[in-house]
């Protein structure tokens, strides 16, 4: 079965982008991929692209004969590749995500072995960007320690219909609560928000927690060493840090720093590998 044509427009990108190439060249390249495209179906291709900015071409002379035409990728076709890189990076900590919800299955026993402080008061939490069906073991492992009283949350949290969890909708959102000062005793960020708004988000919660409450953030896609070896996984890291902020992959020495400009005590603990505390005490 022949590969679909976006598909195949998007190989052409990725051969480009390592070299430019005449007809004949992307021709034999292609064909790994699918070996029923025709010539003239490939330049009819190439010269939609070329109308589109995704590729760019000149004459030039050839090796032993005439001139020919030589095909380099354009500007939106480079953009292009760093699209799909995104998308790529993005169904990775996709999958990585729902396997380290795996690892959560048993957090009240990982939580309750640990010095975890318990402040009793309200306890709100924030769902970023969304409650996940992984996240679950967390929210019931604070009902439990919360003797099943309500908690509070703010977000998307629709998926608790699907349990019986008692809880209380609160408006808002996290940069802007519009919520009286120190009114909780603890506050869970259940993920990493939009790093442009994270020092405001860190400041608000500072301020509707009331003293000695605690917050804390789970932290999925976080780093703590400095990259040391061009590995894949490394790759992935240093792409998504500096090229994509919004997929929430962060460095810890950043997050920590935040944490630091608002409160005076403060840490991390890793309950078990793939899953990251920082807390925070408003003291």
């Amino acid at each position: 079965m022949g590969s679909s044509r976006a598909i195949l427009k998007d190989k052409i990108l990725l051969i480009l982008d390592q070299m430019p190439c005449h007809g004949y060249d992307l021709l034999h390249s292609l064909s790994e991929y699918d070996k029923n495209i025709r010539l003239t179906t490939l330049y009819r291709w190439l010269h939609e692209m070329e109308s589109e900015g995704l590729v760019e071409s000149s004459m030039e002379p050839g090796l032993t004969g005439p001139k020919r035409r030589v095909y380099s990728i354009g500007p939106r076709g480079e953009a292009r590749l760093r699209g799909i890189l995104k998308d790529a990076i993005e169904v990775v900590l996709h999958f990585y995500d729902a396997y380290r919800g795996t690892l959560t299955k048993n957090i009240q026993e990982h939580l309750s072995k640990r010095t975890f402080d318990s402040p009793i008061g309200r306890t709100l939490i924030i769902a970023i960007p969304r409650l996940k069906e992984q996240d679950m073991h967390i929210v019931q492992y604070l009902v439990e320690r919360n003797n099943g009283g309500i908690i509070e949350t703010m977000g998307d949290t629709s998926i608790l219909r699907k349990y019986d969890i008692k809880h209380r909708s609160v408006k808002g959102e996290p940069q802007d609560m519009p919520i009286s000062t120190g009114r909780y005793k603890e506050i869970w960020l259940t993920g990493i928000p939009d790093q442009k708004q994270l020092p405001r988000i860190i400041f608000e919660c500072k301020r509707v927690l009331a003293s000695e409450g605690i917050l804390r953030i789970i932290a999925p896609f976080v780093f703590f060493n400095e990259p040391t070896e061009p590995t894949l996984s490394e790759f992935i890291r240093v792409t998504s840090v500096q090229l994509f902020p919004e997929l929430g992959v962060i460095e810890g020495s950043k997050l920590s720093k935040l944490i630091q400009a608002h409160f005076k005590r403060y840490g991390v603990s890793e309950v078990f590998p793939g899953l990251v505390l920082f807390w925070a005490e408003n003291t």
